[in-house]
Parts: C-alpha cells; sequence; structure tokens
C-alpha cells in the first residue's frame, strides 16, 4: 500500500499518465477549454518522464543469472536493496571467476591474501600440510579467516591450501576495493562484517565436528526472474465514427474562457506532487498529500463554479483514495519510542543493518523481560543450568565466563551472553552449560524465552537471517577474546566495531591450531576450556605469514568504523619486545 518500490512507482505513474492523457482528449474534442488540454498534457508528460527514468532504474539494477541467484540467497533475505547490491556486484566487476576441478584456489605458505572470494557453485577442499581440515560450500566465503586476521595495511600469506573438488564458480573483491567501497559506505561495512564472522563460526563448527559431505553441487533455490516487459499503449481516436455534440461541429473553434483560479491552484499541485524525485526519502508522502490538497480543490471548482456533479464524484473517490494512502505512509513514519535501556542495543545492533523500530520493538516487546544480577551472582552454572531455556545479551555490566576455575574471557554490553551454547544445541536439546558465567558488575541483561523466540523467528524470515548471522558474528568475537582474554573494555568493543583484527588474534592460527589437536579431543572444546591451543595463540608471537605492506597504504577515507586505524606506536613496541 502507498505505491512504494519500484513496481508500485511504475504503476502509480503509467495509470496517473494513462488517466491525464485521457483528460488531455477529451478536453481537446469534446469541452473545447484550452487551459483544462493544457494542464492534462502537461500532467501526462511529466507521467510519462517519470515512467521511463523509474523504468530505467529498474533496468539499471539487473543482473547476470548467477548474481540473482547470488541475491535471492544470501542478501535479499537480509532485506538488501537492489541499488545496494548492485554496488557490491560493481566492486568485483560483475565478473563470475571459474576455477577447474583439482585447481588450487591458494596454495599454504605461497599464495598471498590479497581479495575476499564467495564461493557460488561446486565444493573446496581445506587442507594444511596434507591434512584435511574442512570442506567450503556455496554461498561461503573461501578466505573469510585470512580475511578478517588482516588490517588494511597488512600483507599475508595463506596457511592453507584450497584446491576444487568440482568445478568452481566464484566471486572475488579486491581487497583495497573493497575497503574503499566499505568506507563509502557504512552499512555495507555493518553487512560484510556480520556475514564474515558468521562464516567464520560455521567454519569452526564445521572443523570440529569434520563433517564428510558427500559428493554433489549445492543448488540455490532461486526463482528466476522473468525480464520486465512493458508493453506501449497507445490511443488512437476513431474521428470518422465518433459522435460529436452538435454544438462542437467546428472542431472547437470557439475555445471557452479560462477557468477559475481553484482549478488551477488544483492543478499546481497535481503538477508540484509528480515532479519530486522519486529518490526522495518523503517521496510518496508528498505525493499523497498534494494528490489528496489537489483533489480537495477540484470537488471545490466543480461544485461552485462548474457545477459538474460526475467531476465532484470523480474526484471525491480519489480524495477518500489518496487520503487513505497518505495516512497509511504517515502511520508508518511515526516515531517508534524504544525503552531507554534497549536504545543502544538498537543503536549498536540492530539499526545499522536496517532491522525497522516497530519491528525491533516486536522482538523486544512480547516474550522477553530485562532481568538484573548483582555482582557475584550466577547466570550459569558449569553442568547444572540447561541451555534449553533462554538466550540473553548484556545490556549493561561485565560478567565473567569460566571452566573449572579457569578465567575464559569476559562478556561486554550488546554482547550475547549464550550465543555458543544457543548455536551448539539448535539440533540437541537437554544439554548443559559447559562453562560457569558470573556477573563480575552489577549487571542487566535482555531474556528471551528460547521456544517463543524460535516461534517468532520463524514467522519473521528477515529477523531470523539477521539473528543467524548476528550469533555467528558474536561468536566469532568470544573466540577472538578468548585468544586474548586480557583485552580491555576499549578494545573489546572495537573488536564489533571492526572487519578486520590485528594480526594477533589470528583466525587462521586458530583453525591450525585446532588441526594439529589430538583427535581424542573435541578441537572447539579444547579451544573453549583454554587448554595450550588457545594459549599457543595469545599475543606476542607474529606469525611469519603477515607483515606490513609496502605498497597498501592507509586509506585516508573517513569513516565511523575505525577499520582503518592503523597500528598504534604501543602495540608496535609489544611486538618487537622478546
Amino acid at each position: 500500500m502507498g505505491g512504494s518500490g519500484f513496481f508500485g512507482l511504475l504503476y502509480v505513474f503509467s495509470l496517473l499518465g494513462l488517466g491525464f492523457l485521457c483528460s488531455s482528449i477529451w478536453a481537446w474534442l469534446d469541452v473545447c477549454a484550452a487551459d483544462i488540454f493544457s494542464w492534462n498534457f502537461v500532467l501526462f508528460a511529466i507521467c510519462f518522464v517519470q515512467f521511463v527514468y523509474v523504468t530505467y532504474q529498474v533496468r539499471s539494477v539487473a543482473f547476470d543469472k548467477e548474481f540473482q541467484e547470488l541475491y535471492s540467497a544470501l542478501f535479499q533475505p537480509l532485506g538488501i536493496s537492489l541499488t545496494v547490491y548492485r554496488k557490491i556486484v560493481l566492486c568485483c566487476d560483475a565478473e563470475v571467476i571459474t576455477l577447474e576441478k583439482e585447481h588450487c584456489y591458494a596454495m599454504q605458505g605461497k599464495t598471498p591474501i590479497d581479495k575476499l572470494s564467495l564461493l557460488v557453485s561446486g565444493r573446496i577442499r581445506v587442507t594444511v600440510d596434507g591434512e584435511f581440515l574442512h570442506y567450503i560450500f556455496p554461498l561461503q566465503f573461501l578466505d573469510s579467516p585470512e580475511w578478517d586476521s588482516l588490517r588494511p595495511t597488512e600483507e599475508g600469506i595463506f596457511q592453507v591450501t584450497l584446491t576444487a573438488e568440482t568445478d568452481c564458480r566464484y566471486v572475488a573483491w579486491r581487497r583495497k576495493k573493497l575497503y574503499l567501497l566499505f568506507a563509502k559506505h557504512r552499512f555495507i561495512s555493518r553487512l560484510f562484517s556480520i556475514l564474515i564472522g558468521s562464516d567464520i563460526a560455521e567454519k569452526l563448527y564445521a572443523l570440529n565436528d569434520r563433517v564428510h559431505v558427500g559428493q554433489g553441487v549445492f543448488k540455490m533455490n532461486a526463482t528466476a526472474m522473468s525480464p520486465l516487459t512493458i508493453t506501449p499503449l497507445g490511443f488512437v481516436p476513431d474521428l470518422k465514427n465518433s459522435t460529436l455534440d452538435p454544438l462542437n461541429e467546428t472542431a472547437c473553434e470557439n475555445w471557452k474562457e479560462i477557468h477559475h483560479l481553484v482549478f488551477h491552484v488544483a492543478n499546481i499541485c497535481f503538477a508540484v506532487g509528480l515532479v519530486i524525485p522519486t529518490t526522495l526519502n518523503l517521496h510518496m508522502i508528498l505525493l499523497r498529500g498534494l494528490l489528496t490538497v489537489g483533489c480537495a480543490l477540484f470537488i471545490i471548482w466543480a461544485t461552485l463554479y462548474r457545477c459538474a456533479l460526475d467531476i465532484m464524484i470523480w474526484n471525491s473517490v480519489f480524495l477518500v483514495v489518496n487520503l487513505l494512502h497518505f495516512i497509511y505512509l504517515v502511520y508508518r513514519r511515526r516515531p517508534i519510542k524504544i525503552e531507554k535501556e534497549l536504545s543502544s542495543l538498537y543503536k549498536r545492533m540492530f539499526e545499522p543493518l536496517h532491522v525497522p523500530p516497530e519491528l525491533f520493538q516486536r522482538l523486544t516487546g512480547q516474550f522477553c523481560n530485562i532481568q538484573t544480577l548483582k555482582t557475584g551472582q550466577a547466570y550459569a552454572a558449569e553442568d547444572k543450568t540447561s541451555v534449553d531455556d533462554r538466550l540473553s545479551i548484556l545490556l549493561k555490566g561485565k560478567m565473567k565466563v569460566s571452566y573449572r576455575g579457569h578465567f575464559l574471557h569476559n562478556i561486554y554490553p550488546c554482547a550475547f551472553i549464550d550465543s555458543p551454547e544457543f548455536r551448539s544445541t539448535q539440533m540437541n536439546r537437554g544439554e548443559k552449560f559447559q562453562v560457569t558465567i558470573i556477573a563480575d558488575d552489577n549487571c542487566k541483561f535482555l531474556c528471551w524465552s528460547r521456544e517463543r523466540l524460535t516461534y517468532f523467528l520463524e514467522s519473521e524470515p528477515f529477523l531470523y537471517e539477521i539473528f543467524k548471522y548476528l550469533i555467528g558474528k558474536d561468536i566469532t568475537n568470544k573466540l577472538y577474546s578468548l585468544n586474548d582474554p586480557t583485552l580491555n573494555d576499549k578494545a573489546s568493543k572495537k573488536i564489533d566495531r571492526q572487519p578486520s583484527l590485528c594480526s594477533q588474534l589470528s583466525v587462521m592460527q586458530m583453525r591450525n591450531s585446532m588441526a594439529s589437536t589430538s583427535d581424542s579431543e573435541d578441537g572447539l572444546q579444547m579451544f573453549l576450556r583454554g587448554t595450550s591451543s588457545a594459549s599457543s595463540l595469545r599475543p606476542g608471537r607474529t606469525s611469519p605469514y603477515l607483515r606490513t605492506s609496502a605498497k597498501m597504504k592507509p586509506i585516508e577515507e573517513s569513516v565511523e568504523d575505525d577499520v582503518f586505524e592503523a597500528p598504534s606506536a604501543d602495540k608496535l613496541e609489544l611486538q618487537r619486545l622478546p
């Protein structure tokens, strides 16, 4: 309702244009009113120009089949518009690259990390020193751990080998070009941040489970979009068979005098509403409002000056229709009041991903509540508390996570408290927490009933996708915190804001360390328990595969996320210490 969107605009401008064209013909052949003919013809021309412009916009965001399938499977569920997706596609030069069977995408210790790639079709095998780690399937990034482990000013070399098991097709973004896109569009930067973070979490779980999937090529379920076809409508009056009023047999040789000022003001309202650029945020509200005013003035003109019952009735109908659309659009734009305690959560986690305030209000207003914990109280006890009951986000304070008395990491505001448990037990119920979570300060957290949240997300596909990627990103952030449990509050907050971290917090090292653990122990569980695998990854050991780039200089574009912040002098001094 309201006529928003590309196809809504096409619908509105096409029908309005046809209506004004018919009115022009009527004014020329029957009424013999020059001002009525002139105004309707001008309005028809405006509608025609707007229709052509919107049609061109629809054509300009059409993509090849593979990019259209990628959009339908990955980006459209997240509410990404075609115009934003077009910027992402142009950044990779709208090219899909082919990798033949048994050819290598990257070789361990040789291939530089200079791009970010997303697999479209096929399957890729990841190995280190000849040992199999995991597979990469369609709609997964090929090199997300490598990308996330480097700053824009650093260069690195792959520590794994990626080999195509089948003929593969993938999309690749050059590193510097993608960072420039992030600098210009913060929303795209945030989008890739959660996609990459969630992808890393999936790879670590796949590595932990060692799932061996049989041969087969994944095919995306995408509905082929048929190209927009426009059938021109022409109107050729049959002047031979038309029956004209006997008074007008001279084909309007005697034009009537100009109508009242109210008539012209009404047409001015129509014209102003129709020439408003469609790219304006409030375009449809202004259009509906001005059409409503114009119809009201036409009713006054038809009733008081023209004495035309049919004109008055038709404009009354148009007035009601446009007024209803206007009220609906204004209602949707109404300010949504979000509780003060939840405003920071919305602005930091959900607003950057374009989650509407009313949807966030529904998410937080029905089946969840805000709970408190005093310092020293436990949120979960190891091997005692069930993970099936709830999912929580910390709003205020700080929590400490430990395993058998050994400190693992902290949890800070605007982070999920139990995202690893939620992700690990989606298929298996009845599990218990394997860690103890205690409030280190007086804490407030938002708590959902897990069962009711699951039902709600099933009814909201967009929010379901957002939650899936936010939880994946949060798990990756916790792994970073576990890798360096000495992170202070300021540094921990930057983890969520930066699409890439410093080289000390390397997911590549996590992956390789987990691969080297014995098969008798679960690699991811060992990592979460803070064993020697994790301790060997702590800062102070700089990977020989990482170095500062001499070619790639820091990008100077200003951006709210600290993506392009160069390593501080203090950090460099710490790295030089033995």
